[in-house]
């Protein structure tokens, strides 16, 4: 009976990703591009803008040029910079009071994707007012947000142009996953000069976060051709670009790959939704604080392993896609040689596998909250038992 409700939820939910209303933002992209955006700002006319961070890109110097910008296009602006990673309720709340209390007109989001959704919702929160655990889910609020530009400075999670945003709860620790066309920023800057003082960690995490956007969303009993264009896309740069981008942080082609990557796997899932590794992954950062581009990277290919034979097809497609097909092989062992790829990938970039502080009495709590999480929201190939959770989660044990 169950299974049924999440057949039919599926279903609600691939048609609200279709036809939620999307407004189609401005793109400005290559070096200096965060500039142009900027200087955008001052040409739509807003005199005043809140910029919205955190603290250590505030205090690096990396911002030094966009603020020099506003300031030579006689743009007033105040900061908060108060975000941290998987931002909660009350940094968003924080937000909203500065956006209020400084009569800001838009608002300049800096940063990576806890920056970027904590950023969406404050524009959101402006214009409707209320209790912010009332927006979870996927259904379109009332008004408009406040205007929003969008500066990502990692190549991974794509939230500048998804519909999407995750909070979390402070009290519960549970991550509120929200959709809502309104949420898409209005002007975007793909600026890599940005990214490139990136950590080769962060890269590393952030463009395996890329990677499993863009192959859940082609799993997804979502997908579709507008969908998979996307998905094919960031999966092609992610293998030819992410390792070149990992060893040389200054290699600017790659950095821009990246970014094309993400900004691909973010258009690529926001129509589809994603897939079990990210319900396993919310949890891994809900009770172990365990960064979700890692998260999602830890289980990324035992997940599609366990999906089995229903994904075979795709992942034979996959692995020609990049490239590493053999003739003469099945659709089995072409599925089979893409995990690897996936595999040897992660194995490079020496990405950590096993979470931090997980329990053998958190597996239940793991189980129980990914199969919800699934079954409420992500249209999955398959649908698993407990015991395959279970089988997927105990190996990351410490």
């Amino acid at each position: 009976m169950k299974i049924l409700y999440y057949k039919m939820r599926a279903v609600a939910v691939t048609w609200l990703l279709r036809l939620m209303p999307r407004q189609a933002p401005m793109i400005f992209k290559g070096a200096n591009s965060s500039l142009a955006l900027c200087e955008q700002v001052a040409v739509l006319g807003y005199q005043k803008v809140l910029i919205v961070t955190d603290n250590f890109l505030y205090t690096s110097g990396l911002l030094d040029k966009i603020i020099s910008t506003l300031e030579e296009n006689n743009v007033r602006f105040a900061v908060y910079d108060g975000v941290l990673p998987d931002p909660t309720f009350d940094q968003v709340q924080a937000a909203e009071k500065k956006l209020r209390e400084e009569n800001c007109e838009a608002i300049i989001a800096v940063g990576g994707g806890s920056v970027l959704d904590a950023a969406k919702m404050t524009a959101m929160l402006r214009t409707n007012p209320g209790d912010l655990a009332s927006f979870t889910g996927i259904r379109p609020s009332k008004n408009a947000g406040t205007p929003l530009f969008a500066i990502p400075t990692t190549a991974g999670t794509g939230s500048e142009i998804t519909l999407a945003a995750v909070i979390t709860d402070p009290i519960s620790h549970m991550k509120m996953p929200i959709g809502d066309g309104k949420l898409i920023p209005r002007y975007i800057a793909l600026d890599a000069e940005l990214m490139r003082t990136m950590p080769p960690s962060i890269t590393a995490a952030t463009g395996m976060d890329a990677l499993t956007h863009a192959v859940e969303s082609y799993l997804s009993k979502a997908s579709h051709k507008a969908s998979e264009e996307h998905a094919f896309a960031a999966i092609k740069l992610v293998f030819k670009y992410l390792l070149r981008a990992f060893d040389n942080g200054d290699d600017l082609v790659a950095r821009d790959a990246m970014a094309q990557a993400s900004f691909y796997g973010g258009a690529a899932f926001d129509k589809t939704s994603v897939g079990y590794v990210h319900g396993i992954a919310h949890q891994l950062g809900r009770l172990c604080g365990t960064p979700h581009g890692n998260a999602n990277a830890m289980v990324l290919p035992e997940v599609l392993l366990a999906y089995g034979d229903c994904v075979h097809s795709k992942l034979a497609n996959l692995a020609k896609l990049i490239g590493i097909e053999q003739t003469n092989h099945t659709e089995a062992e072409l599925a089979q040689q893409f995990i690897q790829a996936v595999i040897d990938m992660r194995k490079q970039m020496d990405l950590p596998l096993k979470p931090q502080g997980l329990k053998e009495s958190h597996i239940p709590d793991v189980v129980k909250e990914a199969l919800a999480e699934a079954g409420s929201l992500y249209p999955v190939p398959r649908y698993m038992s407990k015991k395959e959770i279970a089988d997927l989660v105990r190996p990351l044990l410490a």
